[in-house]
């Protein structure tokens, strides 16, 4: 029932706006997940649900702050529940991550998954960024090797030259051993200009749990009800805050706490001018003069001007409150953190951002 559950927030979050572009000429970075999700994979997968909060705020501690973007193709082979299933790449990282923790590892058994359809949808699938200065990178994750030998698939070779061709590095990380998935995923990363890592079958994490997640956590949950939903999107606006807060209820309690992190911060996008009536003020896309009634949040109706005026300068005060206090808090816990938890720098998140820091470079993003 649960996995019921977090499935139908996860189809909730997808109704919002798909995949949308950083300005021109900003600082950006799109990244795929390219996600064995067999039943060998379950370490690797609640790793992944873990972390994956943790990395967007290091991503974002980029000079310049860039833009983030994130998707996801999960994948098994031929005779599973499903070969892939994607999640085009979106700034609303509430819906990548509400699809990555519906996943469930099951199916697989037999060796060779099929990778070759999951490099595929990746390119034809995802609507990677076409501006050259965006930093675009897709991290292929399993234990397993491609099939080679199904007669319908394109040849491995080309689907990864066809990433390289939309500018994507495409890294690979192994999880476990096993020679053959070595040797093919070697290759891989070689012909998709990135780099090759192994690491343990549980993706090398431990419980990262702290004493300030709850707080955070909470702080997060309170920013989240600052937003003034409005116009067209209001109704969808309500029902993707309701999901998000199902969805971070059933998350890891470090995962929420990073995720409160992310949304305060320089990289959060937590407020969208097509969803948040004041920040569509602030960004001159509205006129709150000129908005009528029936567009307004339901305690702003009837007002004066000046009491709406009022109504989203409160508003700004409480926002800036709860993200310098959430900031406050995570240095906490970063402290605490380096006091008390030793770094694995083999773990999945540890390999994936020390090889994306490395290579964002080439495009002028500094670590």
């Amino acid at each position: 029932m649960k996995g019921l559950w977090v499935a139908g927030l996860a189809a909730v979050l997808a109704q919002s706006a798909g995949a949308q572009e950083a300005p021109k000429g900003k600082a950006a970075v799109d990244v795929v997940f390219i996600i064995d999700t067999t039943s060998s994979m379950g370490g690797l997968l609640e790793a992944a649900k873990t972390k994956v909060w943790g990395i967007a705020n290091e991503i974002a501690k980029g000079k310049p702050t860039p833009e983030i973007r994130m998707g996801l193709v999960a994948f098994r082979d031929k005779g599973d529940a499903y070969v892939t299933q994607v999640t085009d790449l979106t700034k609303d990282l509430d819906k990548m991550y509400a699809q990555l923790l519906a996943l469930r590892p099951e199916g697989g058994g037999d060796g060779p998954e099929h990778v070759v359809q999951a490099l595929a949808d990746a390119g034809a699938k995802v609507s990677w960024s076409k501006d050259p200065k965006t930093f675009k990178v897709a991290y292929l994750v399993g234990d397993a090797p491609a099939h080679e030998d199904y007669a319908d698939a394109p040849k491995l070779d080309a689907v990864v030259q066809a990433l390289v061709k939309k500018g994507v590095v495409v890294n690979t990380i192994q999880c476990g051993s096993g020679g053959q998935t070595q040797e093919q995923w070697t290759r891989v990363a070689r012909l998709g200009e990135g780099r090759y890592a192994a690491l343990a079958h549980d993706g090398g994490v431990a419980d990262s749990g702290t004493p300030f997640d709850a707080r955070l956590s909470e702080l997060g949950s309170r920013l989240d009800g600052t937003t003034l939903a409005f116009g067209a999107r209001r109704e969808s606006t309500v029902a993707s805050l309701s999901a998000a807060r199902g969805m971070m209820a059933m998350a890891p309690a470090s995962a929420a706490a990073e995720r409160a992190s992310f949304k305060a911060g320089s990289g959060g996008s937590a407020f969208e001018a097509d969803s948040d009536l004041l920040a569509a003020v602030e960004s001159k896309r509205v006129d709150l003069g000129k908005l009528k009634d029936s567009e307004l949040p339901a305690d702003l109706r009837g007002k004066t001007p000046e009491e709406r005026k009022a109504r989203l300068d409160a508003t700004r005060r409480e926002r800036e409150a709860l993200k310098a206090e959430i900031a406050s808090v995570a240095k906490e816990r970063d402290a605490w953190r380096k006091k008390n938890a030793a770094p694995k720098g083999d773990a999945f998140d540890a390999k994936l951002v020390e090889t994306l820091k490395v290579q964002a470079a080439r495009k002028g993003i500094a670590y």
